[in-house]
């Protein structure tokens, strides 16, 4: 007779009472002592502990290859790799900071500042507060009105002496600097790291970043890599998404640049490239390709010379980067530090660190003082710190991930591509993008020196947007990178005030508002302007009881912009605009609102 076995039974209680019926049904006459005592009962139930662990331990297994189910770090970890998502370690606190140094006059024109003696602090100057250090990010040049990306960032205030004359000006401006420290491993790359795929591990927990990878020649390197070494792109390795991405967006040093600030750059073919992923203890691991396998011992054999290099061709396919070359020092420029508890209040960080600064004055002793008067504050709380991703994070990053695409395919996609341009190739201030009979059009606004729009962007930033976003639209859009319009505004405003208010205070209050409520930095291109939330606005100043009529004129020429609105006018000398319908300002997507002098251009009557 063919025994029957019940594959449902799965745990110690199930497992024992299938044992036992199985024994009663097929071997009666063999064991019939099922007292807890006997010993066949104590082998039968040994059988349903295995059986009840080896249940166990086969769910869990199965669980641990289930997205919603994964409990352990290290599944869902590899799940993720699995389905092409890059999981971060642990990412820095941000925060903008104030930095000051103090130059001498100008002795040729005591009116202004000599920026002779201006300073370049480097990527890197540390500033500390809270038990925390943060370092900048970008090189901080004091001689230039503009950030690295091309923004406007500097103020000068002179310094007076008891008689009324300037003795000295103080330049400050404000950067962008991020939590933690960058520390640099050496390693020389020996024959039997010469392999596909090569990793390594990086000796702290809490790395946030990988800085640059360079390889030199030599295994017997004793002084540092200089600034040239991290520099040369043979001796760069680049980091990417993943390693079949074969080009990168970097700098072009053979392009000029019309504006200081921005760079050129271009998609360069990156052989030499890796990809970092942490491992479940949260150390950083690097890999590299895995081309160029050495074919050269196969040249023994003689007369073959044309076959080996048909096998070079296949084995030496850079199509997933290239190998560090044995031989060689490997020097990894990182950086470790983030976390949750990076994140600190305003006016903490107040200290200097290692400072990077090149003082290019003739006189020592005043470059000496330069150094020695560079203070820094960070004016707006450090934020963005926070710990690895937990379980549950990564779990909804791998669900979700599909759903996401590296294309410009939606008018959003394109515009949030543009703003992840690395910034050292320069980001427009405003960017308005919509598709015209199959044709996406894009047009950027800039601030000029003294923080007002400006629609005479470089060439150099809209061929850094043309040339990035080339490879990511879609093969049949075509794009055009243009300058957007300004719509320069002017306002005259009737009121109703209390008598017992004084008119001055009045005046400057509504024109404060109204200069508040356009502030370019709180609107897009194309937005429509409401007005009745101005008008409200208005009203709610101190001592006004009603605004009795609001006119909005566009100006033109001169100092302004040449740009008009398309909204119909009320008088066609005075560009008077007609907001009879529903008190709005409509925006178009290729233009921005802006009042430029306010206190010119806002006039308020009173009744």
């Amino acid at each position: 007779m063919e025994k029957k076995i019940n594959y449902n039974s799965r745990n110690f209680a199930q497992v024992r009472a299938e044992l036992i019926a199985f024994i009663q049904q097929y071997y009666p006459e063999v064991f019939s002592d099922f007292n807890d005592a006997s010993v066949g009962m104590m082998l039968l139930e040994l059988n349903a502990a295995v059986g009840d662990m080896l249940s166990f331990h086969t769910d869990r297994m199965f669980n641990e290859t289930q997205i919603n189910y994964t409990q352990e770090r290290s599944s869902v970890l590899e799940l993720a790799r699995t389905f092409g998502v890059n999981i971060p370690g642990k990412r820095p606190s941000i925060t903008m900071v104030n930095f000051s140094v103090v130059v001498p006059v100008d002795r040729n024109d005591g009116d202004k500042a000599d920026y002779s003696y201006a300073p370049l602090l480097l990527k890197g100057t540390q500033v500390s507060g809270g038990g925390k250090i943060f370092e900048l990010a970008d090189d901080l040049d004091f001689s230039s009105r503009f950030s690295s990306s091309g923004i406007p960032n500097i103020t000068v205030v002179p310094n007076e002496n008891a008689s009324g004359g300037i003795d000295n000006y103080t330049l400050t401006k404000r950067a962008l600097v991020l939590n933690g420290i960058t520390k640099e491993y050496k390693r020389v790359i020996a024959r039997e790291d010469y392999k596909p795929f090569f990793e390594i591990i990086l000796p702290e927990e809490n790395v946030i970043s990988i800085e640059n990878i360079i390889t030199l020649e030599g295994t017997n390197l004793t002084t540092p890599p200089t600034l040239k070494d991290y520099t040369t792109f043979d001796n760069n390795y680049y980091e990417v998404s993943a390693l079949a991405e074969a080009e990168k967006f970097i700098e072009d040093p053979n392009v000029p640049s019309t504006t200081e600030g921005i760079k050129a750059g271009r998609w360069k073919n990156i052989p030499q490239r890796f990809i970092k992923e942490y491992t479940d203890n949260g150390f950083c691991k690097i890999i590299f390709g895995g081309g160029e396998i050495d074919t050269s011992e196969l040249n023994d054999f003689i007369g073959c010379r044309g076959q080996i290099d048909q096998i070079g061709d296949f084995v030496n396919n850079n199509s997933l980067g290239t190998i560090p070359e044995p031989g060689r020092t490997m020097y990894v420029k990182y950086r470790v530090g983030g976390g949750a508890d990076s994140n600190v209040g305003p006016n903490v960080l107040k200290s200097l660190g290692e400072v990077f600064m090149v003082t290019p004055g003739e006189d020592p002793a005043i470059n000496l003082n330069i150094r020695n008067s560079l203070t820094v504050n960070n004016v707006l709380p450090a934020i963005g710190g926070k710990e690895q991703p937990s379980i549950n994070e990564i779990r909804n990053l791998v669900k979700y991930n599909f759903s996401s695409q590296n294309r410009c395919v939606t008018i959003k996609d394109y515009l949030s591509r543009i703003s992840l341009m690395p910034g050292k190739f320069g980001v427009p201030f405003r960017t308005g993008v919509w598709e015209q009979r199959n044709k996406v059009n894009i047009t950027i606004l800039a601030l000029d020196g003294d923080s007002k729009l400006t629609n005479t962007s470089t060439s150099t930033l809209k061929e850094n947007i043309s040339e990035y976003l080339a490879d990511y639209r879609m093969l049949n859009d075509y794009v055009t990178v243009k300058d957007g319009r300004i719509i320069n505004l002017s306002f005259e405003i009737s009121l109703f005030t209390d008598k017992s208010t004084s008119k001055g205070e009045i005046m400057s209050d509504v024109i404060e508002k109204v200069d508040e409520y356009f502030d370019i930095n709180k609107w897009e291109m194309g937005e429509n302007v409401y007005l009745a939330q101005l008008i409200e606005n208005i009203n709610n100043v101190g001592g006004v009881l009603n605004v009795t009529d609001l006119k909005i004129f566009n100006k033109v020429g001169g100092k302004y912009s040449l740009n008009e609105i398309s909204q119909p006018y009320i008088d066609d000398a005075t560009k008077q605009i007609d907001i009879s319908d529903d008190y709005t300002l409509f925006g178009e997507p290729d233009a921005m609102f802006e009042v430029k002098f306010p206190n010119k251009d806002i006039k308020v009557r009173f009744k």
